[in-house]
């Protein structure tokens, strides 16, 4: 599996610009019928089609009926959604997909996170899928001797929830809804979600969850089988190596650099990542369309009650409403010019020419390296909601000051943009 260099920038500008050009009233307002088909009209996805996404499906080559059923799986997608996908007004309504079916799964190899930075003071953070750390095994020959708990001391008010599931008791795995759709329909989310470049297409085990109501005549008895699902995972690209790495095979080369700016370019070049990926809060907005997809899936409901306690990213002082003006004027004109400039150079499938995606990646990360310096001691926390008492109590930079960083990354999903423009007031 491998990532090239990021262009995710491209898919930021066509949202913010597909939201300039939207009335305020949107499909869903009251007194409105939306212009998508409700979920319950999809059909749930036959056991015929998940067998063939088995990684043990038995092969037949002498088997007319298997024959056709490899040439529907092979027309067709499989793909895993966990984030703002979840939700109609998202995935049918803005996107326009229109699946052919769909299932409830459960992904026990991945984690739900929000680790991708987005625009402070407006949208901090998007969701992402995680390797799921599974702990060991105790040896059952020397079971561990624990001390007992003592009780939990009552919460405070400055306690903060972060977007990590480990930090907030979730460690169940992923949930989410696979979708079956077609190849054309596959390609407009992978060009949503970053034009191909930005994420990595994986294939993950899934295990299909029966339906919450119903009740078959012959209700089946056999054990759901796992099967592969691709879905789209944000990976963590390591810093560039060092150029002395291997100074005993290479010391006699001369055509090998010594330039000290390797590692300086490789950051601008490389994915955006803030130095704690667990601190910052998704919008209010963003986390609403997850809630409201967890519900309209009817997914499991101690998940939709661990999503529900997630804490959400609100402004709470003048200086962070300030902030979050200055920060959409100021870049707003400049993301509006290159949307038009990638809209000329994009090739037939969308993609927008490297020396652009870079350009814009170059562009982000002064906007981040500008926070972590400039904009967070002023105008305070831009990633995680900040207590109005620690304003009052001369907060200065609002809370903790972390360390800068060159390093970062950001989503780029039609949704996950559409609030950009909101409250520009």
């Amino acid at each position: 599996m491998t990532t090239a260099v990021p262009q995710e920038p491209m898919c930021l500008l066509q949202r913010i610009c597909k939201v300039a050009s939207t009335p305020a009233t949107t499909p869903t307002s009251a007194g409105s019928k939306p212009s998508y088909p409700p979920v319950s009209s999809i059909p749930r996805t036959s056991p015929s089609r998940l067998a063939a996404a088995s990684p043990d499906a038995p092969s037949s080559p002498g088997d007319n009926a298997d024959k056709d059923e490899d040439a529907a799986a092979q027309s067709t997608v499989l793909y895993l959604a966990y984030g703002s996908n979840l939700s109609a007004e998202t995935f049918l309504g803005t996107r326009g997909i229109r699946p052919l079916s769909r299932v409830n799964v459960s992904a026990p190899s991945l984690t739900l996170v929000f680790d991708l930075p987005g625009l402070p003071y407006r949208e901090p953070c998007f969701a992402n899928s995680a390797p799921r750390k599974v702990p060991k095994l105790p040896d059952p020959s020397d079971p561990p001797k624990l001390p007992p708990v003592p009780p939990l001391p009552p919460p405070t008010s400055s306690a903060c929830q972060s977007g990590s599931s480990v930090d907030l008791g979730w460690d169940k795995g992923l949930f989410g809804v696979v979708y079956e759709v077609t190849p054309e329909d596959y390609a407009t989310i992978v060009a949503t979600e970053g034009g191909g470049s930005s994420y990595a297409d994986i294939l993950t085990p899934c295990i299909p969850l029966p339906p919450r109501v119903s009740v078959p005549e012959k209700p089946p008895i056999d054990i759901p089988r796992p099967f592969l699902a691709h879905t789209l995972y944000y990976p963590d690209i390591p810093d560039a190596p060092d150029d002395d790495d291997d100074k005993d095979d290479d010391k006699d080369d001369p055509k090998k650099p010594q330039d000290p700016r390797k590692k300086w370019y490789w950051r601008f070049i490389r994915p955006n990542r803030r130095p704690d990926p667990a601190y910052a809060q998704p919008s209010a907005r963003y986390l609403k369309l997850i809630t409201d997809g967890a519900a309209e899936h009817e997914l499991p409901d101690d998940y939709q009650r661990w999503l529900g306690g997630l804490r959400a990213y609100a402004p709470t002082t003048w200086r962070q409403r300030a902030g979050r003006w200055l920060l959409t004027a100021l870049f707003l004109p400049v993301l509006l010019l290159f949307f038009l400039l990638s809209k000329r150079a994009a090739n037939k499938e969308g993609k927008a020419p490297l020396w652009l995606g870079v350009t814009l990646g170059v562009i982000f990360h002064l906007l981040w390296t500008a926070y972590d310096g400039v904009l967070k001691p002023v105008f305070g926390d831009g990633e995680r909601t900040q207590e109005e008492e620690e304003e009052e109590d001369g907060g200065g930079g609002g809370g903790t000051f972390r360390k800068k960083s060159w390093m970062g990354r950001f989503a780029c999903t039609d949704e996950e943009k559409e609030g950009l423009l909101e409250h520009m007031d």
